[in-house]
């Protein structure tokens, strides 16, 4: 697979292009990506699409393994896919040793632990949320047993390491790494009407989607033309109370549905918005936010969670509290303020440029490297 001098990874996601459901798969693939690109030799196991395990080398540096989601690799009742199946198509594809196994998705937690095991290798944990239906659920054991066998846990912001420290009581501080996501912009600027508003994530209460469907006929008082687009996939049933209320509170006509789309068909189509609209309870860094900064487009957001690392006054139209009246009052504050608006929207690019690809990738090489060295990290 390439010079035995360079740091050889293993990758292991649930979620890699294109088959990417949010911002785990988005994260995987952009961070995998330039860590090949930069000098890592790197192998990537994740489920496909075909009936049979696919194998592409995009690069020389990189090698992807797609093996089906089928009951011979994956048990659907414990959420997590078969150890001993996938180490045995990484002997029978002859996989090189690697230095280091970087785990994305909590499925592989038992794979990642019998290839630790087997080498004697690092296991680093790339945490992207806590599992939602807590530590009882399959998922839940899954996480809190790579939390475990982890050498080190990173998290994308100190809320999320705060959060999690809390949840595992025992979880020592020194064990976890704090390396926010990164972001590789398309556009230079947006180019959309400012009453062209933009929603992008999934369709979950926590993502404050009721009450910016509620401000939107508020806002139409002022500006008759607005409109909201909503692009993220959800549970049928939260979908249909999410069109029920448009269609109580006289919104309906004014949003746009649009089902989950791949990132870089949303990275092409934020330009065309006059702002993107964050009114998130909470999150533990919030991609979209990001993206929104670093293709120009101004950014109406909440402070929740891990936003308000990289979120401020001084980059975006701040959302003080999450209800339909503050959300209509940081929009209608968005349109009333245009030159303020553009000034904003500079400083967010700037803000963004510091989390480019390249950067974040050396400090996960650099995070790697130590840990192959048995040194400080």
């Amino acid at each position: 697979m390439g010079s035995t001098s360079k740091l050889k990874i293993w990758v292991m996601t649930n979620e890699f292009q294109p088959a990417i459901i949010g911002g785990l798969g988005t994260v995987a693939t952009q961070l995998t990506k330039m860590l090949s690109k930069i000098g890592a030799n790197v192998t990537v196991l994740c489920p496909g699409n075909s009936n049979r395990l696919t194998i592409s080398n995009p690069n020389g540096n990189l090698r992807i393994l797609r093996f089906p989601k089928s009951p011979r690799y994956f048990n659907r009742a414990k959420k997590s896919f078969k150890a001993e199946a996938i180490m045995r198509i990484a002997s029978a594809e002859k996989l090189v040793k690697p230095d280091i196994i970087h785990v994305h998705s909590i499925e592989f937690a038992d794979t990642a632990k019998m290839a630790g095991d087997r080498f004697g290798l690092p296991i680093v944990y790339t945490c992207h949320s806590l599992a939602s239906r807590g530590n009882a659920s399959p998922h839940g054991k899954n996480q809190a047993k790579l939390i475990r066998t982890a050498r080190r846990i990173v998290v994308p912001s100190r809320w999320q390491a705060d959060v999690t420290k809390r949840l595992y009581s025992g979880l020592k501080g020194s064990k976890m790494a704090v390396i926010p996501h990164g972001v590789t912009p398309v556009s230079n600027h947006s180019t959309g009407a400012p009453h062209k508003l933009l929603y992008v994530g999934r369709l979950i209460p926590s993502k404050g989607i009721e009450p910016l469907i509620k401000a939107v006929p508020l806002l139409s008082r002022e500006k008759r033309q607005v409109h909201l687009t909503i692009i993220g996939s959800g549970k049928a049933s939260y979908r249909s109370k999410l069109r029920t209320l448009a269609r109580q509170s006289g919104a309906l006509k004014r949003i746009r549905w649009v089902e989950k789309k791949p990132h870089e068909t949303v990275q092409r189509m934020y330009g065309s918005y006059g702002a993107v609209i964050i009114p998130s309870k909470e999150e533990s860094f919030c991609m979209v936010a990001l993206e929104a900064m670093a293709n120009g487009v101004p950014l109406i957001s909440t402070l929740s969670g891990g936003l308000k690392e990289f979120v401020n006054t001084r980059n975006a139209q701040v959302i003080h509290s999450i209800d339909s009246v503050h959300i209509a009052r940081a929009i209608k504050s968005f349109w009333n303020n245009p030159s303020q608006s553009r000034k904003r929207a500079v400083n967010a690019r700037a803000t963004a440029a510091l989390y480019r690809w390249p950067v974040i990738a050396h400090k996960y090489l650099s995070l790697f490297s130590n840990l192959k060295k048995g040194g400080p990290t």
